[in-house]
């Protein structure tokens, strides 16, 4: 862009230091595999990323077709009623050619993809793809399920990267499974098949116990602004070898299920270990990926679908022994007056048609799932627009975000949705100048300014801008800039900071080109001023900031090639900033600093994704 907007007048009191130095290095920090913001506990290396926005794998071993032909007793109700192909309001079976196709559903949109960045509350989570298959629904509950949205952020109920879809919402042969089950994908002889399950939303433990047919669960209800509740239920855990062996020769009556239990009654890799207890209690008040238990195939319907008539395990599944986790969502139905299960997935199709239940392809419901974590880094940009509606739906704004491309050229992004951020705001990403100006200009118009400014390259070396508008305060005088040159950046400090008396709210430097450009915001402001460094070496930007902490913070933040500069403003509170961070270095900070009840105000990923800048806030 050639030009700046300036909008207003007001007045500040004071102006602050502008110097120049070179070079940047980082502060050291410690690795870790854990991926963002939900608790954690070493129960296993896990792969979240994985979990979350990696294509969903086929298991890659034999697995029983339907598991659940068995009464799960108080934990859950089974309903067996008879599945069709879901039909439109004249009784003709209707297709889902593509993803713009409707099912009467509110919170599935149709027409163009939503734009960007929009503040509005739009839940079209995906617009690109298609889904694979009509689900089959129950008439009855056609409007149970269309009246489904994601109110609470709800994450998926385990984190090992080996784990995937075993059994959809139905069977494979049309029959209603009412939940979904997940196993390991490939186990290997000797290997114990268990992994880590954890509470997919925050909540209230209404129930641990054991069922004959479903073995230890734990259910917890999740209730969400609004005082909108829902349950979900967790079944066939271990919980202790001695205990479930008690248990199930306690439940065992005759038959091929309890010729089992006294064949297997030493077999760890069936029961596993006395450690491997339910680690909450009923009552007990859970946070979203707190660790409940380990799956296992306790309960009659936990194991009997791989049993020979005389209590073998068959060969087939020898090494994952039907360990799983069989798990439902539940709302409530004003009209039968009872739980009903759902599917979080929105899908309501079968084990077959694995790719139907995949976050890249389209559900004719709402998916409850986030996609991805409300603070999130290195997660592939498209996702993070198909699912935009996820989190800006259930009122969260973008505090930050930080786009940039990997070695493969595809674009990844960095940010956090944060709750009670106050006021309007836009964000668009990954723009050009032209376009970075055009939406200027529109949001200007509506009394928008920008607020965090990050800039990456594009494959021909181009910058990018990625920018979060907030609503300017009435009568706040501010110029905004972007690809000047060091010479017009020189005077405009001149005119603004020295003659006008601006503070400088916003600054970031990139490379162009081989020639170094400047973007940001001058704003009017009356506060106790700011200083600003830019292009600093390791060393002068280190002692800078030391200099500095006591009375001072950083507020911006920027690392440009082997460069680093920042905006401070007067301390107001503890703050913690690091630079030159690798994705571990990152989590391991993150996770420190939210565990201190720090949030995440600013990053920036750089160096093809490798690297990262942050600053947590209190």
């Amino acid at each position: 862009m050639k030009r700046f907007l300036l909008i207003a007048v007001l007045i500040t009191t004071q102006v602050m230091v502008h110097a120049q130095r070179r070079i940047v290095s980082y502060r050291p920090a410690a690795r870790t595999a854990v991926i963002n913001n939900v608790a954690t506990t070493p129960v296993e290396n896990a792969a979240s990323d994985a979990v979350f926005y990696q294509r969903l794998q086929t298991p890659r071993m034999p697995i029983p077709t339907e598991t659940h032909e068995h009464d799960h007793g108080p934990a859950m109700d089974i309903r067996r009623t008879t599945s069709t192909a879901m039909t439109s309001r004249t009784g003709t079976p209707r297709n889902l050619p593509n993803a713009r196709t409707l099912w009467n559903n509110p919170a599935y949109t149709s027409g163009a993809t939503p734009l960007v960045g929009e503040k509005t509350n739009n839940r079209a989570y995906f617009t690109r793809g298609s889904v694979c298959g009509a689900p089959i629904v129950e008439s009855h509950l056609e409007s149970v399920y269309a009246s489904v949205e994601p109110r609470i952020p709800m994450y998926l109920p385990y984190r090992h990267g080996d784990v995937t879809l075993w059994q959809g919402f139905y069977y494979n042969s049309g029959k209603r499974h009412g939940a979904i089950d997940w196993g390991r994908s490939s186990v290997g002889s000797g290997q114990d098949p268990t992994f880590g399950v954890y509470a997919a939303a925050s909540g209230k433990v209404i129930d641990v116990g054991y069922s004959d047919g479903g073995g230890n669960y734990v259910k917890i209800e999740h209730t969400a602004p609004g005082g909108h509740k829902f349950r979900t239920t967790y079944l066939h855990l271990r919980n202790g070898f001695s205990h479930d062996v008690a248990k199930a020769k306690s439940a065992a009556k005759s038959g091929k299920y309890k010729s089992y239990v006294y064949k297997y009654d030493n077999d760890k890799l069936t029961w596993g270990t006395n450690s491997q207890k339910i680690k909450v209690s009923k009552g007990q008040y859970v946070k979203a990926g707190q660790f409940l238990a380990w799956a296992g195939n306790t309960g009659s319907g936990g194991i009997s679908a791989v049993l020979e008539n005389n209590g073998s395990i068959k060969s087939a599944y020898s090494n994952h022994k039907n360990v799983h986790l069989h798990y439902t969502t539940q709302v409530w139905d004003n009209n039968s007056k009872d739980w009903v299960s759902i599917d979080p997935y929105g899908v309501y199709n079968k084990a077959a048609s694995i790719n139907c239940y995949d976050l890249f392809n389209a559900s004719p419901y709402a998916r409850l799932w986030a996609p991805f974590y409300p603070s999130f880094h290195n997660v592939p940009l498209d996702l993070v627009n198909d699912y935009w509606g996820y989190y800006t739906g259930m009122g969260y704004a973008l505090q930050t975000i930080s786009i940039d491309r990997n070695a493969q050229g595809k674009l990844l992004a960095s940010g956090s949705f944060q709750k009670g951020l106050s006021g309007g705001w836009y964000a668009r990403f990954y723009m050009t100048a032209s376009k970075y100006q055009s939406y200027f200009s529109q949001y200007a118009s509506q009394g928008y300014r920008p607020r965090q400014i990050q800039v990456s390259k594009d494959a021909q070396g181009n910058p990018r801008f990625s920018v979060i508008w907030e609503k300017n305060k009435s009568g706040e005088a501010y110029a905004a800039f972007h690809n000047r040159d060091a010479n017009n950046f020189n005077s405009l400090w001149n005119t603004y900071v020295k003659n006008k008396k601006y503070h400088l709210a916003e600054h970031v430097t990139y490379t162009a080109g081989g020639k170094k450009y400047h973007a940001g915001v001058f704003l009017k402001k009356s506060n106790n001023g700011f200083y600003m460094y830019h292009g600093m070496s390791s060393a002068a930007f280190n002692q800078k900031f030391k200099d500095l902490y006591s009375k001072w913070q950083l507020n911006s933040f920027h690392v440009n090639g082997s460069q680093v500069g920042g905006v401070w403003v007067p301390k107001q509170q503890n703050y913690a900033a690091y630079y030159g961070m690798t994705s571990s270095d990152y989590q391991s900070k993150f996770n420190q600093f939210s565990a201190q009840g720090m949030r995440l105000h600013k990053i920036q990923s750089y160096n093809n994704s490798t690297r990262f800048a942050a600053i947590w806030t209190k």
